[in-house]
């Protein structure tokens, strides 16, 4: 095991910005939209695996892989259903309970005010405490889970770099993150417990050809097509107008159904005058967007009349001081609700390439953002920058958090990152805080630096545009 050694840093004193104001008029990117929100007030959600961000290695520091997310509690912590627990009931009582921690609805959330509806209800215990549940089974978090992302006590920081986990132990090791030796034993779970899965979806069915993908320039969990494209929907109240929308749609391409192909589920047609059979999803006909030019954009949400969405399964909670917004270049961002952008505070380790002043060239990595926390440690930048504050009753959902500070005032933190808005921004559109960043320089490539996240060789903090 190797210690941090904060002594070892040596200050490249400088701070280099890459990026300045880009002129743009800012759309706001809230539309309408039909899918549920993820998570009801007080559920989060946690990608498991290495898209946590523990390791830091050249494989990994630029593509994570979020393909696998669960229900969480308050602190990140995966939730559990019980094989022998009943549809409304919890049989969990006693000494399972030591183990296997109710998950309760708050006071600030509880019963009478809890977002109850779809999949999510309360069951009642029998000591008159109300408990989250999923499809009427109780959720629970299991006591051998110390840090977010881990599953049945086994934890993703033990093969990054090396840190405290949430017990205070340490784990992890190698050089830059990439584990060396034998992994740490893990207790068994007991038989009959399941972890919470948000996504992939179980429950959700679609034909040939579809798929459900995270889009986060939309928010939302949402089709694309055999490509992979983004799926559109238009949600204006005539339906069928959408393909009487003239020049203005010719962007939109109906995606056709096989001549062959069953209505599922949520899917039907709709036979168009042109008479292409065009697919449908909850009573929407469905489009692509030509100038979606790869997997995962999303240009076409708001369109020129501001009724084109996303055809989402699930969308990403919003608080109500948030908004979506587009930008030239650098995709949807998150910007107050003035419009001004939102920041975070991240590391990166400068002979890991990646490209972190590119287009989502940086994905979120909430394991450094939770190990930053509040304090940005900057040098003398830090004048400029001001907390993103929450509201004294804002409460944990979906991927936003709230950690308090020094001061004690809340600040928001959104996939692990406390985020910041920036003085040199003075209008909407503006990022000139993005890319700044400071430097740091190690003894030697193997000497672990502790800038608030483990990393060794030349590394760097900065700030960067804080994407959906």
């Amino acid at each position: 095991m190797r210690y941090l050694w904060p002594f070892y840093l040596a200050f490249a004193g400088a701070t280099v910005s890459s990026c300045a104001s880009v002129p743009t008029e800012i759309v706001e990117t809230r539309g309408p939209h039909t899918a549920p929100i993820a998570t009801p007030q007080g559920v989060t959600l946690e990608p498991l695996g290495k898209a946590q961000g523990y390791d830091l290695s050249a494989l990994t520091a630029a593509a994570l892989a979020r393909d696998e997310f669960v229900y969480a509690n308050e602190k990140g912590l995966t939730l559990y259903t019980w094989d022998q627990d009943v549809p409304g009931k919890s049989l969990c009582t006693g000494a399972c309970t030591e183990t296997f921690i109710p998950f309760l609805a708050s006071t600030e959330i509880g019963h009478d005010s809890a977002e109850v509806y779809g999949r999510w209800s309360t069951v009642l215990r029998d000591d008159g405490t109300r408990q989250w549940a999923l499809n009427g089974k109780a959720l629970y978090s299991y006591v051998n889970d110390v840090d977010p992302g881990s599953v049945g006590g086994d934890s993703p920081a033990a093969v990054g770099a090396p840190r405290l986990n949430g017990a205070g132990k340490p784990v992890g090791g190698g050089n830059r993150g990439d584990f060396e030796g034998g992994l740490p034993e893990v207790e068994p779970m007991p038989a009959g417990w399941s972890e919470a899965k948000f996504f992939p979806f179980a429950d959700v069915k679609v034909p040939p050809g579809f798929s459900i993908r995270e889009i986060p320039d939309a928010a939302a969990f949402a089709l694309v097509d055999a490509r992979e494209h983004t799926v559109y929907a238009f949600a204006g109240d005539n339906l069928m107008a959408a393909e009487n929308c003239g020049a203005s749609c010719d962007k939109w391409v109906p995606l056709a159904a096989p001549q062959m192909a069953r209505a599922m589920g949520d899917f039907s047609f709709q036979a168009r005058n042109d008479g292409i059979r065009q697919w449908a999803y909850n009573g929407q006909p469905l489009y692509t967007y030509s100038d979606d030019m790869a997997p995962g954009y999303a240009n076409g949400v708001g369109g020129p009349d501001g009724e084109w969405t996303v055809a989402a399964v699930a969308r990403y909670f919003m608080p109500p001081e948030v908004s979506v917004q587009s930008t030239p270049g650098m995709g949807r961002v998150l910007a107050t609700a003035e419009g001004l952008t939102l920041y975070r505070r991240d590391g990166h380790i400068l002979q890991s390439g990646g490209g972190h002043s590119l287009r989502r060239g940086q994905p979120a990595r909430p394991a450094v953002g939770r190990d930053l926390g509040t304090n940005p440690r900057c040098l003398n930048e830090c004048d400029d920058w001001r907390p993103f504050l929450a509201g004294a009753d804002a409460v944990a959902h979906g991927f936003w958090n709230i950690e308090t500070r020094a001061d004690g005032q809340k600040q928001w933190t959104y996939q692990g990152y406390a985020l910041w808005t920036f003085d040199g921004d003075t209008r909407p559109g503006d990022m000139n805080g993005h890319d700044t960043y400071t430097i740091y320089l190690a003894q030697d490539s193997n000497t672990v630096v502790d800038v608030g996240t483990p990393m060794d060789g030349s590394a760097a903090l900065y700030w960067a545009i804080a994407l959906p």
